[in-house]
């Protein structure tokens, strides 16, 4: 997986960048933990400009965390929970959750959106609930880039800082890279086995 994150990059540039970033917000299948000090690395090696790489990044996420805002904005709170009951356990969310999230949207809005924008996994479920409880789209837009450029910045330059030396990239963070997809895979693995257990008792 990190190897296609490679591919696209080094065949695509700043496109490449573009497309990881939306793909990870609307199906989190790569990472951002691990593109983005990759997309690092191409900067300390002169391959990629700092504010071009990270401009690249936050509007591919905007993108993609603007697909799950549309879902929450158009599907009423009934639909959702219906989708959410019979579907939420493909994509890890679960209605539960989403009462809850809405629940805290109801308090904090803007911190929501802006620090849930810096936290793995949770960075594009966010929105759902975001557009559940009609938050100004340009409001939305706003704080969901701050907290993107805050998160894309911060570990594209950890990446430039660390991963000069693309040989440490590769022995160190490869590795780690298979445990944590294998390691992601098993968890929603078991994660849809019980929630497919739990809805045949139910039905």
């Amino acid at each position: 997986m990190l190897n296609l994150a490679i591919q696209l990059i080094a065949n695509h540039g700043y496109v490449g960048v573009f497309i990881l970033m939306i793909v990870e917000n609307v199906i989190p299948a790569i990472p951002s933990e691990i593109v983005l000090p990759f997309i690092g690395h191409e900067v300390a090696s002169n391959q990629m400009n700092f504010y071009l790489a990270l401009m690249s990044a936050t509007v591919g996420s905007m993108i993609g965390t603007t697909v799950w805002f549309a879902v929450g904005w158009y599907l009423s709170a009934d639909q959702l929970e219906k989708f959410l009951r019979k579907y939420g356990g493909y994509i890890a969310v679960s209605a539960k959750d989403f009462h809850k999230a809405r629940n805290i949207f109801t308090h904090y809005e803007i911190l929501a959106v802006f620090f849930g924008r810096m936290i793995p996994v949770v960075r594009g479920v966010i929105s759902i609930p975001a557009g559940s409880v009609r938050m100004p789209f340009r409001t939305f837009l706003l704080y969901s880039f701050f907290g993107s450029l805050i998160w894309n910045g911060g570990l594209m330059y950890l990446g430039s800082a660390i991963f000069t030396d693309f040989t440490v990239l590769d022995v160190y963070i490869a590795p780690l890279t298979k445990i944590l997809v294998y390691g992601c895979i098993a968890l929603y693995g078991i994660h849809v086995i019980r929630f497919t257990r739990k809805a045949n008792r139910e039905n």
